[in-house]
């Protein structure tokens, strides 16, 4: 794994910028300056604009051009961040610039202006200035003087000192490059005392000082400091002002597509994006955002740090999107991070404020504003990526994706998926995309059948369906029928309910939607016969329910049994293929209650409407044998009972339609008050609740429900009777 790292370069060669023309006429600008008088050269640019590696380069086209004249100028880099206070910035300096002259080769550069300089840097030693701005010299006793008495201080002649060393400089005529970068980076006080020092020193020949910089920032730190208009104060220190050019964001934008092609190459073939919605997140999410290589450089590092481990379980589009914010925009990411029901969606989503008083777009900006995040760029950028806010703020002009896009897309709007984004926990993805990937593309049936086994076995069998419903249209069109047939066979054994909603949705009802998905994407009707036959053909008790109400609203759908008109969107199979299924579920029945008593069978109500529609004798004739056990009577009964939602819980009642041609409500209400209540633990629990809710609305009229907390009072006065 590679990073880009912050270095910056040091020839043209290595330009990505455009900045080599530039770097260039910038050193021989300086390599070509005649004049004998020092020179204070400003560049001015952002942090991060690539000031050191203009130097660099010009450094480098200065070393180009003196070797045909064997001329090249002293050069120093001066790095102010370790003095350690402003007492001694200027004989640091002086130091540093002797230590310099003394590595060089030339002679006479270090027997003369050597000489000359470690003199002026030994008065310095004795004696510290302190330029302030109006009020000229004030001098002050250095630990040195103080250490070697009152003569030295006498003898230090900072005048005298200072005009031989500008005579050595005439006479070596050595030009001396001083360079001082990253001054921005400095605390005002430290850049208060670089430009004392510049103003001190920078009237001595043949040298130049380049000093790089943010302009703004060194501006309001001199004003702060100085209490004076900090343009004026560097237009009085920089006699040649430059601008690094400015970047092209055609330039910039080419370098960070080529790194992060560098970053995908290997994975480029599992990665897939919406190329619309890849322009709309890059337009708003991330261009806006770059303006300098650093920028580039960081955003890469940081996804390339997180895709790698992440990238099966992300949306590339997304993932790049929200980490730039991350780098670059901080306070937005942490926002975004902080809201996901304003950005996602949920149950409180717009309770937090009422839209008719002020509208969503005007309460972000303000909110926006008040955390210094530019409010424009912030919205379009959130509206890019999140369609919920986006159709909040009114901003128009992103493709519409639905829900189930946004699922089966992993994208950050999903409010499964969301936390991932801000959170990099995949512990938090209950089954891993390549999981459901494997069953939908590759994996045979029996594998399937462990994978959703051990899936269901975990509680996370509503998150698998949830993600492969988003992703039906995936499915490659050979394996829909193979995926289906498991999907119809297994469909029984599922257990669980979504319960993030008032409106509680099974595991089985989920799936039951998954199977109607891939049955509406087959295209002709033989096609979807086999797969029922099939599935009927193979039924067990635990999916006879299941399939009973699939074949009802096939039944429904041409007007049969409790139809009262025909839709031809529900006739996914022919009649005469619907009288075949008939027949064979009939049969099937047959062949399931011969081993497992019919009060047993998961979802028996329904399949006993559908037994006695198709063969009412048969179903008669098998009650009438059942019957000859009371608790089967009172089994069966309870095998009607209906279960009622609520917010404070749930209730029952019971319909005497579905079973008084049977047994009647008087006899099964005296079957259960006579029952001998010790051996009340034959029944499950669920059959005990049944029982009391059905002696408690007996008498009452068709419509009364009971509460299931009424219902256990009962049974726990029918236990305690036990024991009295």
């Amino acid at each position: 794994m590679n990073y880009s790292t912050d270095k910056p370069i040091d020839t043209c060669e290595q330009d990505l910028l455009g900045r080599a023309s530039f770097s260039k006429q910038l050193g021989r600008a300086i390599y070509d300056y005649n004049g004998k008088d020092g020179l204070v050269i400003g560049l001015y640019g952002k942090w991060g604009s690539g000031k050191t590696s203009v130097i660099n380069m010009a450094v480098n086209e200065m070393i180009t051009l003196a070797e045909q004249e064997n001329n090249m100028p002293l050069v120093m880099k001066f790095a102010p961040w370790n003095y350690s206070d402003k007492d001694n910035l200027i004989s640091i300096f002086f130091q540093s610039l002797k230590n310099k002259i003394e590595l060089q080769d030339n002679e006479e550069l270090k027997k003369e202006v050597g000489k000359a300089l470690n003199d002026y840097a030994g008065a310095f030693d004795a004696l510290s200035l302190i330029p302030i701005v109006g009020s000229g010299v004030a001098a002050i006793l250095k630990t040195v003087a103080q250490a070697q008495g009152t003569n030295l201080m006498q003898g230090a002649d900072l005048e005298k000192t200072k005009e031989l060393l500008e005579s050595a400089l005439v006479e070596v005529n050595k030009k001396i490059v001083i360079i001082i970068d990253d001054i921005d980076r400095l605390t005002n006080s430290q850049i208060r005392d670089v430009f004392q020092l510049v103003k001190q020193v920078a009237d001595f020949p043949n040298i130049i000082y380049i000093l790089a910089m943010d302009r703004e920032v060194v501006r309001r730190a001199l004003q702060e400091v100085h209490n004076v208009d900090g343009n004026e104060y560097l237009q009085k220190i920089i006699q040649v002002p430059f601008e690094i050019p400015e970047l092209r964001k055609s330039k910039l934008n080419s370098i960070f597509f080529s790194r992060l092609d560098e970053v995908v190459k290997e994975i480029s073939d599992k990665i897939k994006w919406d190329d619309m919605y890849w322009k709309d997140v890059f337009q708003n999410c991330i261009e806006p955002y770059i303006n300098t290589l650093r920028d580039v450089n960081r955003v890469i590092n940081t996804f390339q740090f997180k895709y790698g481990a992440m990238y099966e379980e992300t949306a590339f589009e997304d993932m790049i999107g929200i980490t730039t914010i991350e780098v670059l925009d901080p306070e937005l990411y942490k926002w975004i991070g902080n809201n996901k029901e304003a950005v996602c969606g949920g149950f409180f989503h717009g309770l937090s404020f009422d839209k008719s008083d002020k509208d969503y777009r005007m309460k972000y900006s303000e909110e926006f504003l008040s955390l210094e995040i530019n409010p424009d760029r912030a919205i379009r950028c959130i509206a890019a990526m999140f369609p919920m806010f986006a159709n909040d703020v009114n901003e128009k002009g992103f493709e519409y994706f639905s829900s189930s896009d946004i699922r089966s897309k992993m994208r950050a709007a999903h409010k499964e998926r969301f936390e991932l984004y801000f959170m990099y926990d995949l512990d938090d993805i209950r089954i891993p995309r390549n999981i459901i990937n494997a069953c939908i593309y590759k994996l045979d049936t029996e594998s399937i059948r462990n994978h959703l086994d051990k899936i269901n076995k975990q509680g996370n069998i509503i998150y698998f369906l949830d993600e492969v419903r988003s992703l039906i249209n995936n499915i490659p069109y050979k394996r829909l029928g193979l995926i289906a047939s498991i999907f119809l066979e297994m469909q029984g054994n599922f257990h669980g309910q979504n319960s993030k909603s008032i409106f509680t949705i099974s595991a089985n009802d989920i799936a039951e939607r998954c199977i109607d998905d891939m049955m509406n994407r087959l295209k002709t009707e033989e096609d979807r016969f086999k797969i029922i036959y099939t599935a009927v053909k193979n039924l067990n008790s635990l999916n006879l329910g299941t399939m009973a109400r699939r074949i009802n609203r096939i039944e429904l759908a041409y007007g049969r049994l409790a139809g009262k008109e025909e839709k031809e969107e529900g006739k996914i199979i022919s009649l005469n293929h619907l009288r075949e299924i008939e027949e064979l579920y009939v049969s099937r029945i047959h062949d399931i209650v011969k081993t497992v008593p019919f009060v047993d069978i998961k979802g028996s109500k329904f399949v006993f409407y559908l037994w006695e529609s198709f063969e009412k004798e048969g179903a008669k004739n098998y009650i009438n044998e059942m019957f000859e056990d009371d608790v089967n009577k009172i089994r069966f009964v309870c095998m009607f009972a209906d279960k009622w939602n609520e917010t404070n819980g749930c209730s029952w009642s019971f319909n005497p339609k579905t079973y008084s041609k049977y047994i009647s409500d008087e006899e099964i209400f005296n079957l259960i008050q006579d029952y001998d209540k010790s051996m009340l633990e034959i029944f499950s629990r669920e059959e005990q609740i049944k029982m009391a809710s059905f002696v408690l609305r007996y008498g009452k009229n068709e419509m009364f429900d009971v509460h299931e907390q009424e219902a256990m009072k009962l049974i726990e006065q029918w236990k305690n009777s036990i024991d009295m």
